[in-house]
């Protein structure tokens, strides 16, 4: 792991990024965050299309301005990270755009808020990657291994959900795949994708942020679950929220 050096801006905010990963768990699953969307959304806002593409754009360009400095003359380490930054975020823009069938809109705050947080990250890392690993090794394919898996394992479980809303936008138990296990495995692929991104970079802030994601799903992804069981009746039980057989 690469680490920074410790001036004392950097233990400040390195000491900050600890408090909202350690927080954002709790805030999350008790529904105090102000990240209304999905099956939480309000009631008004911009079209779910418009707002989801847009928060999901806008790290891509902050990544690029943190990176530009370099990326003419990038190594091959410098370009594997960037590159998988960005289609992570392009794969869910596109998927925004002619995937996903969103039934009802996403508030402003919700819409600034998200793309802020996306884009602190992607800004972060563009940020480090300015002095990124000598070569790649062992920990590095494992990296590129757990991203691809990660985005296909993400667009599968997303098409899923898309096809059961082909004519209507009502909620309906999801099915196929990991769907049979938990009701979030596309959140589970998502952590993959940043494990992957993580074991590119290797910098402490892409692991601070790997842990974010993962607390930030896990209680979302808890909080999704308590919604099916509300919602249906017939809800299978035995069904977890992101980790089959455990979580």
């Amino acid at each position: 792991m690469i680490f920074p050096e410790w001036t004392t801006f950097n233990l400040v905010f390195y000491g900050f990024c600890l408090i909202l990963v350690l927080g954002i768990g709790p805030v999350e699953y008790f529904g105090m965050s102000m990240m209304n969307y999905s099956k939480f959304r309000k009631g008004t806002g911009l079209p779910g299309w418009v707002g989801m593409a847009f928060l999901y754009f806008v790290p891509i360009v902050v990544l690029t301005i943190a990176g530009w400095s370099y990326l003419l003359n990038a190594t091959f380490v410098q370009w594997a990270v960037y590159l998988a930054v960005v289609l992570h975020f392009m794969k869910r823009v596109l998927e925004s755009l002619f995937l996903h069938r969103y039934s009802g809109p996403i508030d402003w705050s919700t819409t600034v808020l998200i793309a802020c947080v996306y884009s602190l990250a992607s800004g972060m890392l563009g940020f480090v990657n300015r002095e990124p690993l000598p070569a790649p090794d062992l920990w590095f394919s494992v990296g590129v291994f757990l991203f691809v898996v990660g985005v296909a394992g993400n667009f599968y479980h997303h098409k899923l959900l898309a096809d059961l809303r082909k004519n209507s936008l009502e909620y309906f138990i999801p099915k196929g795949g990991l769907f049979e296990y938990v009701v979030c495995p596309h959140y589970l692929f998502e952590i993959l994708i940043w494990l992957g991104i993580a074991l590119l970079s290797r910098h402490l802030v892409a692991f601070i942020i790997l842990f974010f994601i993962v607390f930030y799903l896990s209680a979302r992804a808890l909080r999704v679950l308590k919604w099916y069981h509300e919602k249906f009746k017939d809800f299978p039980k035995d069904r977890k929220a992101i980790l089959p057989f455990v979580l």
